[in-house]
């Protein structure tokens, strides 16, 4: 207890930096509509998982909403300050769970898709929403709904945490789906481009509408690159990975236009030298065995790390021979470098300049 005591002042003033501000706020169902047809509140189509609700289980919602069921709460960030002034697109609000219940209501009320498959009001199925009797439409749009915002004050990081924990979606919401609701700027839309790039997809092994891609694995492989290749950012990184990345985010975010453009040149550049340069699979994982190599996997990313970093800090480099990278794995430590707790830092280091050697 004594060495606890020692740390008091240390434990209060975290617990006074870290102390969450947040507010109840009820909005009913007409209200709540028109916010996100405004877009004061954003529903934010590029980070709502393709998980979709079908009209089934959108029309039990909608039931349960006629009927005064309980919901589970909603959670929004306030990401503008509602003194400030900002152009009618940005968005003052972005939703960080309830995503499929507000779309579902929102696509009712916009008649989108007709109620299907209730059992307490079956006499409703098949009915579009201009459909119903004006006293259902009434309890609808007086309805309300409870919402848990989070205060605009709260830096990049903490929210990252907080929607972490609060994330209460039957499929957990991954590292960069988070990421892609805290971290607002240029660098998110830089992200998002760069994401089509056919060399990029076809070298990291990502189909359109893929299980990887529906989980922004595609968008969170482009700030790793970012992250470890710009400015040497792979001699910086300390300890835990995901929070490395959410800073790299954040920085990168508050870059001007010019320096966005060279991180695009950049990207465009290395992956086109990996295109030119390397088969189908640059990025696939072997074993050496009696000095043959046998493939273990497609893509692996900390083979990724090892051969995207060297390329973009060489990028003048002529003549990169993809033999001398694919060689690397008859080296025991470099095999080491990318099995395991990848992530270490000692691991990272030695991939990377491995990677840099065999680049000449």
């Amino acid at each position: 207890m004594g060495g606890l005591k020692g740390k008091l002042e240390s434990i209060q003033e975290k617990a006074k930096q870290r102390t969450v501000k947040t507010q109840n706020i009820e909005y009913d169902l007409e209200t709540l509509v028109k916010k996100l047809e405004r877009k004061v509140i954003k529903l934010n189509p590029d980070y709502q998982r393709r998980h979709r609700w079908g009209n089934d289980v959108s029309s039990r919602l909608i039931e349960s909403l006629i009927l005064n069921i309980p919901i589970p709460l909603i959670y929004i960030s306030q990401d503008v300050d509602v003194d400030a002034e900002v152009e009618d697109e940005v968005s003052r609000y972005s939703v960080i769970d309830g995503q499929q219940r507000l779309t579902a209501i929102f696509s009712f009320f916009k008649n989108k898709y007709p109620l299907e498959g209730l059992e307490v009001l079956s006499d409703l199925n098949g009915s579009y929403y201009n459909d119903l009797p004006p006293f259902l439409i009434r309890r609808l749009e007086e309805r309300t709904i409870r919402c848990l915002r989070i205060d605009s004050t709260i830096d990049g990081q903490v929210k990252y945490d907080i929607f972490e924990r609060l994330n209460s979606g039957s499929v957990k919401l991954e590292a960069q789906e988070l990421r892609n609701a805290t971290c607002r700027g240029p660098f998110k839309k830089l992200i998002k481009d760069l994401a089509k790039n056919k060399q990029f997809t076809s070298a990291a092994q990502l189909k359109a509408d893929g299980a990887r891609v529906n989980k922004m694995e595609d968008e969170e492989l482009i700030l790793r690159f970012f992250a470890l290749a710009y400015d040497d950012g792979w001699k910086y990184y300390k300890s835990g990975f995901k929070s490395f990345l959410t800073k790299k985010m954040e920085e990168f975010n508050g870059f001007d236009q010019q320096k966005i453009d060279e991180m695009e040149k950049m990207f465009n550049k290395t992956f086109s030298i990996i295109s030119d340069s390397f088969g189908e699979t640059p990025f696939a994982k072997y074993r050496s065995e009696e000095n043959s190599l046998t493939r273990m996997s497609k893509f692996n990313a900390a083979v990724y790390d090892s051969i995207v970093v060297p390329i973009a800090e060489k990028l003048n480099h002529h003549n990169i021979n993809a033999d001398s990278f694919k060689e690397l794995f008859h080296d025991e430590e470099y095999f080491s470098s990318v099995e395991g707790s990848v992530n270490d830092v000692s691991k990272l280091h030695v991939r990377i300049e491995k990677g840099l050697k065999a680049i000449g």
